[in-house]
């Protein structure tokens, strides 16, 4: 599978789980579930290709 990702969030759920949700720029989201060093591995390899890269805590619906 192919997806373009123009935004890579670092996600902890209120129950402890992480995720990286990675959006388009039609504000679709793709959700990689993960350990929290796994997720922040991804994270740095979107931060290495010039993606923009944030943190939250809990999943959001909307870009």
């Amino acid at each position: 599978m192919t997806y373009q990702a123009c935004r890579g969030d670092f996600v902890v759920r209120l129950d402890g789980s992480t995720c990286l949700q990675l959006w388009n720029k039609e504000g679709r989201v793709v959700r990689r579930e993960g350990d929290p060093l796994e997720v922040a591995q991804w994270l740095q390899a979107c931060h290495d290709a010039g993606i923009e890269v944030r943190v939250q805590v809990n999943e959001s619906v909307t870009p």
